[in-house]
């Protein structure tokens, strides 16, 4: 029997008050609101961070091969210098980035490459790799670079790439605009980058056109020669 219990301590044992349960939930409420998109905003970052080093590895594997054997050869809608890379040995993957769309449980085959003749090329054609992330290699062209899918950049903000020049890039495929902001902030820094994400980039080395429906394809410099 608990007769000699005082009553506010019975009152205490039998749980909380609706009004303290209020406040807890009050609390997580706000707790919610200022640590959510903080955490959500610090993966996004991490994402364009691994991004960031996969571009650089890309760099220096171009790098690389071009002091091997001089000419980078072209690419076309079936065809990406990563699998060139990979197959010449200069490096174990594809290019992967975790920002954009990602490759399906099938990969997309893309074209063989041989070096039978001292020069490398497409002994095999491969499937459309449009839709993946992934490195290529065009002819320049004098246009604005967000309007020519990696065929041109103003490094220094104005000047086009030298006419005949063949251009290396980086494709990310369907990138929010907020992640290609970030990424052109992170290479480019502020004074080649836009203010907002909403708005195409032709400046520095990351360049992209208008996101349509928040997304966009950012197209990132890797050497030209």
């Amino acid at each position: 029997m608990n007769t000699l219990v005082p009553t506010r301590l019975r009152h205490r044992l039998d749980g909380f008050t609706l009004i303290e349960m209020i406040g807890v939930l009050a609390i997580i409420a706000i707790l919610a609101v200022i640590v959510v998109p903080k955490v959500f905003s610090t993966i996004a970052g991490s994402r364009v961070t691994s991004a960031v080093a996969s571009i650089n590895s890309m760099r220096s594997a171009v790098a690389e091969f071009s002091g091997r054997y001089g000419t980078m050869p072209l690419t076309g809608a079936d065809s990406r210098i990563d699998d060139l890379l990979i197959t010449a040995g200069f490096l174990e993957n594809r290019f992967l980035v975790k920002v954009g769309a990602q490759p399906g449980a099938t990969i997309a085959t893309g074209a063989i490459w041989a070096n039978t003749t001292g020069t490398w090329a497409i002994t095999t054609a491969g499937v459309a790799q449009g839709a993946q992330s992934r490195i290529i290699c065009s002819n320049s062209v004098a246009t604005p670079p967000s309007t020519v899918a990696g065929s041109n950049f103003r490094l220094n903000g104005v000047a086009d790439l030298p006419a005949g020049s063949r251009v290396v890039a980086a494709v990310l495929y369907n990138v929010t605009g907020a992640e290609a902001l970030d990424l052109s902030l992170r290479i480019d820094g502020d004074a080649l980058s836009n203010t907002i994400p909403t708005t195409a980039d032709d400046r520095g080395k990351v360049v992209y056109a208008t996101p349509v429906a928040g997304v966009t394809t950012a197209y990132v410099y890797l050497a030209h020669q």
